[in-house]
């Protein structure tokens, strides 16, 4: 934990998608002070076709969900999520009010897998 999942347009004008899970991974490890083996980053692809917004908007928006424990202050959850809207836009070229973000807090006993969980 903290897990990201990173949803994306597979639009072929947006730039380097591996160096954007890349630079969200590098976030977490330096606003939440994570060690080498937390913290997992996935980028998921739709179609243009299989997105809708309204008119005035990109249909190539990015919506970042963040999944974490709770416990953080929101000095450091803005800083988290500025550096998340930095890399959407250096890396895929979109414009910090197309990118929407959400932090899912989940208590710690309500998480399981992984090296540090439990089935």
């Amino acid at each position: 934990m903290p897990k990201v999942i990173i949803h994306a347009s597979t639009s072929e004008a947006l730039g380097s998608k591996g160096k954007l899970v890349q630079g969200i991974r590098n976030a977490l490890k330096i606003e939440l002070n994570l060690d080498r083996i937390s913290g997992q980053v996935i980028l998921y692809e739709s179609p243009t076709l299989h997105r809708s917004t309204y008119q005035e908007r990109d249909p190539n928006f990015v919506m970042i969900e963040t999944f974490m424990y709770p416990g953080r202050s929101q000095e450091k959850k803005s800083a988290l999520m500025e550096r998340f809207i930095f890399n959407v836009e250096k890396y895929l070229g979109i414009d910090r009010k197309n990118v929407h973000l959400v932090i899912h807090e989940i208590q710690q006993e309500n998480y399981f897998g992984g090296i540090l969980g439990k089935h």
